[in-house]
């Protein structure tokens, strides 16, 4: 049977339909079926329940395990309709941006390491609901072994590695193919398409030169860099993206790195 079998889904690689991971995918397959009184699909704590299960008892995600030099690395293992599943690789110092996650679901379940999430909010609200400056309200750990979950109606939020190598599955729904990227105290907003460094255990671009055109993020406040692209195919920084970012409050265009 394949891994997926939703209309129009993507596949899991089919070398491990037998294994615990494959396992997984096809158990959040059959709970994203399941509409709740609130909208959405999929019983939240059956969810975490699924990947606190996973994560520690298993370990075939390290065959989803590639890292890159310049960014954390996105690697995705199973998207659908309804979910995209990927192992994400942080090494110290390579810090997401802070971003939003267009009013889907995200569960975000540490297998190596250890994550540190910082919360934002506009300042003039408190909340995720307003303009201007943003202002950290709330950081805390996401332990090896614990499973962490993030809504645009919590927060906008910062991830980043506290050790020196974390590892840690994704679980999105439903997939997000861009998202806004906020710049803190400037209280700017660059929209960004989002992509993978690998899709099915292959890299999806020469990260040579698609690395070697843009410097890494290394502030923890995510800046852009205003730069000429010659081919935008370029632009990766080892997620993928093809197309420049537009700067929602001017009308400039930039890279944000992501």
């Amino acid at each position: 049977m394949n891994a997926i079998d939703n209309q129009n889904s993507e596949l899991i690689d089919e070398s491990t339909l037998d294994s615990p991971l494959n396992r997984l995918v096809e158990n959040l397959s059959e709970e994203f079926k399941n509409v709740q009184p609130e909208g959405f699909t999929g019983n939240g704590q059956v969810i975490v329940n699924l990947l606190t299960e996973y994560i520690n008892n298993h370990n075939d995600w390290k065959e989803y395990v590639f890292y890159c030099p310049y960014s954390y690395s996105r690697n995705l293992i199973a998207k659908n309709d309804m979910f995209e599943l990927m192992v994400i690789c942080w090494r110290r110092g390579q810090p997401s941006p802070v971003h939003n996650h267009e009013d889907q679901r995200c569960w975000m379940g540490c297998v190596k390491g250890q994550l540190e999430e910082t919360y934002y909010v506009f300042s003039d609200t408190k909340s995720t609901k307003g303009t201007g400056l943003l202002e950290q309200s709330y950081t805390h750990p996401i332990d090896n072994g614990s499973v962490g979950y993030i809504t645009d109606e919590i927060a906008f939020h910062r991830m980043q590695s506290i050790t020196d190598e974390t590892i840690s599955i994704h679980l999105y729904s439903k997939p997000i193919t861009e998202c806004n990227i906020y710049c803190p105290d400037k209280g700017t907003i660059t929209r960004k398409k989002l992509g993978y460094f690998t899709q099915y255990k292959k890299k999806v671009l020469n990260l040579p030169a698609s690395c070697g055109s843009v410097q890494p993020l290394s502030s923890p406040i995510p800046q852009s860099i205003n730069t000429t692209i010659p081919n935008s195919s370029n632009v990766s920084e080892c997620t993928n993206s093809t197309s420049t970012a537009t700067k929602l409050s001017s009308s400039s265009s930039s890279v944000s790195l992501i």
